[in-house]
């Protein structure tokens, strides 16, 4: 784990003092770019996300410090810890309490969702506004501290050390972002490799996070159909679905997110651990007769949430899909 942190971290340094102060090409800074954009999702997937879930370190201040690495890149771990850990895991794939699956109108995630006509394309489009989710991260964090916005939040507004750490975070992120490569480059310039930046991170953080829950081989809890939540453990499992389980790389750079049931069930636990965790859960679902869920590989799944928000584009909507065992 600290290897990781560090090799993540030294990219992203690496990365902005090659983008912003050696730059001597547009190729070059398309590279220097990339080099930039992968290294803050190697941030994202295995420094912050095992941190703000309290399984980076046994140690607090290391998980607080390290989930601070979230305001470095632009968005709040505050506000991002309390939605995730106390919404996401708590309500996976119900339709009207998971704010992860709810996008404001702008595409229909479940059967409970409201149906508008720009719908019959989401399948099309949606993959565009997965791009603007690391920018969408930034104007939340505005909404909730100036208009009060309470998308599946439990904290309280931010106060003392805590307001003080988001403040700061924001000002930090502002400078490096902005106001540093501005005495280098003209306005639009800086502004056009923040955007394309930041589409890299959107893109495959929405790939990673959609192919675990928003596809159609896992339980999509319908409540207009009176579907009730399943014993917390086995709603964990038939709402999450496993990916590309058998790729060293993928699980290495994708922070074992991959693994995504075992990190439902286990989310205080690093994630150096669920390879070896998932034998057990498996083991332990056939013993019950619980079903589980998966793809053998990145591509399965993301077509798999093709298929299912396909699926979702027309009214009436489909019931859910049931859940299959490998």
């Amino acid at each position: 784990m600290y290897f990781k942190a560090a090799l993540c971290i030294g990219g992203v340094a690496l990365g902005y003092y090659w983008l912003v102060f050696n730059v001597e090409s547009w190729p070059e800074g398309i590279l220097a770019g990339l080099c930039l954009a992968f290294s803050m999702i190697g941030v994202g997937f295995n420094v912050q996300h095992d941190a703000n879930h309290g399984g980076f370190s046994r140690h607090r201040w290391v998980n607080r410090s390290l989930g601070f690495t979230l305001d470095l890149l632009g968005a709040s771990s505050y506000f991002w810890a309390d939605k995730h850990n106390h919404n996401h895991h708590v309500y996976t794939n119900e339709s009207l309490e998971d704010a992860d699956i709810q996008l404001g109108g702008l595409a229909r995630m479940s059967a409970d969702h409201e149906w508008k006509p720009a719908h019959r394309y989401q399948h099309i489009y949606l993959w565009l506004l997965y791009c603007g989710i690391h920018v969408r991260y930034l104007y939340s964090d505005i909404q909730r501290l100036m208009f009060g916005k309470n998308d599946g939040l439990t904290a309280p507004y931010p106060k003392g050390a805590h307001m003080a750490a988001l403040i700061g975070g924001k000002i930090f992120f502002v400078t490096v972002a902005f106001i540093i490569p501005m005495q280098y480059y003209s306005v639009g310039r800086v502004f056009g490799t923040y955007v394309a930046v930041s589409m890299v991170i959107g893109l495959v953080f929405g790939l990673v996070f959609q192919s675990a829950h928003s596809v159609d081989n896992v339980e999509h809890p319908v409540v207009s159909d009176g579907t009730k939540r399943a014993e917390w453990v086995v709603h964990q499992i038939r709402t999450t679905s496993n990916f590309a389980t058998e790729n060293r790389v993928l699980t290495f750079f994708f922070g074992g997110l991959n693994y995504q049931r075992e990190h439902h069930l286990f989310p205080k636990i690093s994630h150096v651990h669920y390879p070896a965790l998932s034998t057990i859960v498996k083991d332990v679902c056939d013993e019950h007769g619980v079903k589980y869920c998966e793809f053998p590989t990145f591509t399965g799944a993301v077509l798999s949430h093709y298929r299912w928000v396909r699926s979702l584009r027309t009214v009436p909507a489909p019931a859910s899909f049931p859940a299959t065992s490998t």
